[in-house]
């Protein structure tokens, strides 16, 4: 019994991981909120999410990009990481410089959130195709579990000690030094090789990476337009139950990343049969973890709402909820198929698929808006059932048509 739960932990060790510092993240938050002042922690949370936006350029889909434009070959993803990793260091130093021409309460404060959020986000996505093409899942997990550990003690320390914000982020910036220095050691990254032949490395960069960056930005308007809807539009105890519901919904998109991630490398340059496999195994394990999340939620949601946010109008949610979980679910079976996609080198395609799928929003919000929340998360369902099915539709059609 205790092997099979080790063999078990081992096999799912990654998508574990993820959790784990999707976990840590949210507990720093709730421990930090809860000894610094209050204009401190507004400070950190308004400047993180600014940094978070800002480097959302540094890595528009790139990271499938250098995995699959490069065919899962070590060498030639070793040298795009470098390439790109140097690409968010100079995105990130223009991000403190250009901090500078807008009046911020503290320019300093600022800029060490950019480090960190550099060390801790940023870096993580583009170092992870070389785990990707080694397929050393393991490690990278081993990584992550360690770096969530670690950031956790740093707040707790922080509370303990009561330590101010400039020295828990020196705390963090340096965990994320030392991190950058172990994985890129470990992985053997030259970034002074970019600086010698930038010219060559740039020729490395073809026009595929255009139909990457489509499709994240297409992503974004289609996955974002009802919130965005929410937060502008409707009264801000509506926008609370919404995003109270979100954010539990939205647990499942870390069992999409963790297994589309794992997936990907497996689905390029490898034959009919064998993709054919990979899609069925990958779908049922998807589908039987986010069906029983779904009743799950059906159980046990409303009581799950009270419990983490603490107060009864919070259980107002549960309808949006279910709701939303359902719109994260096809979502999830489309993102079986999408990988499919990205590692055939159809990329371009889910453009238009996306842009239709907004369209789909905009009509949905147009002739809910009236229903408010429930306007919004119907409109994200409609959407997601879309794309599940021109994703499903169109990989079963390609499929059929390989010889």
């Amino acid at each position: 019994m205790l092997d099979k739960i080790k063999n078990l932990i081992s096999k799912n060790l990654y998508p574990i991981s993820l959790y784990a510092r999707q976990i840590a993240g949210t507990i720093i938050l709730f421990i930090i909120a809860r000894y610094l002042a209050v204009y401190d922690f507004g400070l950190f949370s308004s400047y993180k999410n600014i940094a978070t936006f800002c480097f959302m350029f540094a890595n528009l889909g790139f990271s499938d990009y250098i995995l699959v434009s490069s065919k899962a070959n070590v060498k030639q993803v070793k040298l795009k990481i470098s390439l790109f990793l140097l690409n968010a260091i100079i995105i990130g130093i223009l991000i403190a410089i250009g901090s500078s021409f807008f009046k911020l309460d503290s320019h300093i404060l600022f800029c060490m959130v950019v480090i960190r959020t550099f060390f801790d986000g940023t870096f993580f996505v583009l170092i992870l195709p070389y785990f990707q093409a080694t397929k050393t899942f393991n490690t990278i997990a081993k990584i992550n579990i360690i770096y969530a550990t670690c950031i956790s003690l740093i707040a707790i320390i922080s509370y303990i000690f009561k330590l101010s914000l400039y020295k828990f982020l020196i705390l963090n910036i340096c965990l994320g030094l030392i991190n950058f220095i172990q994985c890129s050691y470990f992985a053997k990254i030259n970034y002074l090789l970019v600086f010698n032949h930038l010219k060559r490395f740039c020729e490395m960069i073809d026009k595929g990476i255009w139909a990457y960056i489509g499709v994240t930005i297409a992503y974004f308007l289609y996955a974002q337009i009802p919130s965005l809807y929410v937060s502008t539009f409707l009264p801000k105890e509506q926008a609370a139950l919404y995003f109270s519901a979100f954010t539990i919904a939205s647990v499942i998109g870390l069992l999409i990343a963790a297994q589309t991630q794992k997936m990907l490398p497996d689905l390029i340059n490898n034959s009919k049969e064998n993709i054919e496999k990979i899609l069925k195994k990958n779908l049922k394990v998807m589908l039987i973890i986010t069906v029983g999340m779904l009743i799950f939620m059906l159980l046990f949601g409303k009581l799950l709402l009270l419990i983490l946010y603490g107060q009864s109008y919070y259980a107002e949610a549960y309808p949006i909820l279910l709701i939303l979980t359902l719109g994260n679910i096809c979502v999830a079976e489309a993102a079986v198929y999408g990988a499919y996609i990205t590692a055939s080198g159809n990329q371009k395609r889910k453009i238009p698929m996306q842009l239709e799928a907004t369209i789909f929003t905009i009509i949905g919000l147009f002739i809910l808006h009236k229903f408010g929340i429930y306007g919004a998360a119907l409109a994200f369902l409609f959407a997601a059932i879309y794309v599940s099915y021109r994703y499903t539709s169109f990989t079963v059609k390609f499929l059929k048509n390989q010889t």
